[in-house]
């Protein structure tokens, strides 16, 4: 839900205010994006894998210091980089924009980036415990339903857009002290732990030898996710930049399922591994990524399919320049769901040095493609980038992998659902092109008829097995939502 209030907090932004503007909000959440992963050094992981560790372990003494230095570390850290931020802002503003506002956006950024810090800092602490429910509240929910709130004011009272700038702040410092007000008041209860921190200096310093190196993994993950921003505000206008930020968030959509279930698989695969349960891993492995692949690949094929129509229907008609980047994106974003969470994997078995590498050379490829892409072929260049840049490092990830556990995703359980609803699913939905249904209403309904279609795949294709409704039985238990007709649905055929 949040990920939709986010989109829907976008869509007015694009529909109050210029394309030129639109492009510079993208532009300064991209420069607050990157240096709030660089602050957050690599705690976002390191929290709950420790915390995820030390419950597999029995060592649950541990984690109310790894609780305490992660939130110290990310609070002391997140306000030097904010000032760092501060300071810089004349010197990075005219790399990505001429208009001298810019400068304020990034200040404003830089007084956002403690609070982002300690809230992304709290949302781990309660990953490694395995809840879910106090992210989609103070995050998803809480941080994109006030800034859709404080942006729509902005809209209707005609305020100049550095209000949308400060409604991102305000949003997010909201909840960032409304999270930490209820970590204090709900840790004994919630958390079963005994007094608020403890900062035993072994625990620190495991955290800190963990986490760092995690630090260039995550700015190799911004430099991945926000390349493409920044290379187009560098080499074309506020404008591009505006345009290609309509296929970003579209397409993020395909994410959804896979960023969901690393929230709980990430914990949950580090405390089995403590427990050297390699074959459980496996098994979750390959059933959460079938799972995933269901959720999302309806998806993809009516983005890919109707671009032009959810384009031009949500953001307006002088957005349809992102078509082709959105029909690139969505390929792109559905294999990278199909190669299963392999990066959280690796995090799990503790290969950060290898996390750090790959994904550097990844990020590195990445900005070379842009730079060779953009000029020539514009915004359509940074779609083809991005997608080079998260197929290789999937491969190179797969592969390690592979190589350590013998896990990899290309069982036929999931190959065969996959590669059956992508054939049949488009010879349904070449077949709604012909008839005189409204293109909105054809890609309502090609949506329903490919969710099916890839449901009764599995069943056609055996692909479902007792391990499905266990591993959904988990899953239900920790998202708190009620799956019963999944279950009685799978009860009758495995």
């Amino acid at each position: 839900m949040g990920i939709f209030f986010n989109f829907i907090a976008r869509v007015l932004i694009a529909r109050f205010y210029t394309p030129d503007d639109y492009g510079l909000f993208n532009l300064f959440f991209t420069v607050l994006s990157i240096f709030a992963g660089i602050g957050l050094l690599g705690l976002g992981t390191g929290i709950s894998r420790f915390i995820g560790y030390y419950k597999g372990s029995g060592e649950k003494h541990k984690i109310k210091a790894v609780e305490g230095w992660g939130l110290l570390i990310g609070t002391v850290s997140g306000i030097s980089f904010g000032i760092l931020l501060f300071f810089i802002a004349p010197w990075i503003s005219p790399l990505f924009s001429e208009k001298n506002v810019f400068v304020d956006y990034i200040r404003i950024a830089a007084v956002t980036l403690p609070f982002y810090v300690i809230l992304s800092s709290l949302i781990s602490v309660f990953r490694g415990h395995q809840r879910t429910k106090e992210r989609i509240l103070f995050y998803d929910l809480g941080k994109n339903v006030f800034f859709l709130i404080f942006s729509l004011i902005a809209g209707i009272l005609a305020f100049p857009f550095i209000g949308v700038i400060w409604s991102m702040f305000a949003a997010i410092a909201l909840m960032s002290l409304s999270f930490f007000a209820y970590y204090v008041k709900k840790q004994k209860s919630l958390l079963k732990n005994v007094g608020l921190f403890s900062f035993a200096p072994s625990i620190g310093k495991k955290i800190l030898l963990f986490s760092l190196p995690l630090v260039l993994v995550d700015i190799m993950y911004q430099v991945m996710g926000w390349a493409d921003t920044l290379m187009i505000g560098y080499f074309l206008t506020e404008s591009a930049v505006g345009f290609y930020n309509v296929a970003r968030p579209l397409s993020t959509f395909i994410s959804t399922g896979l960023t969901v279930t690393l929230f709980i698989y990430s914990p949950l695969v580090a405390g089995l591994y403590a427990q050297n349960k390699f074959k459980e891993n496996d098994i979750i492995f390959t059933v959460l990524t079938k799972w995933i692949c269901f959720l999302t690949l309806p998806l993809a094929m009516v983005l890919f399919f109707y671009s032009n129509e959810v384009i031009s229907r949500s953001f307006g008609e002088e957005y349809i320049p992102a078509t082709i980047p959105l029909q690139i994106l969505a390929v792109v974003y559905f294999t990278n769901n199909f190669m299963g969470p392999n990066g959280a994997t690796l995090t799990s078995y503790g290969k950060t040095r290898f996390l750090m590498t790959t994904t550097s050379l990844a990020a590195g490829l990445n900005v070379i493609v842009n730079v060779m892409l953009i000029p020539l072929y514009g915004i359509i260049g940074a779609a083809i980038a991005t997608g080079i840049s998260i197929v290789s490092i999937n491969i190179i990830r797969t592969y390690k992998l592979y190589l350590i556990s013998g896990i990899h995703p290309f069982k036929l359980d999931n190959i065969k659902p996959v590669i059956s609803t992508t054939f049949f699913g488009s010879i349904i939905v070449l077949t709604l092109t012909i008839t005189p249904l409204p293109n909105t209403f054809q890609a309502i309904l090609a949506f329903i008829l490919l969710s099916l279609l890839f449901l009764l795949m599995l069943f056609v294709t055996r692909s479902v097995s007792q391990q499905d409704l266990k591993i959904i039985i988990i899953v239900e238990k920790k998202i708190g939502i009620n799956l019963s007709f999944l279950k009685r649905l799978l009860k009758r055929f495995v």
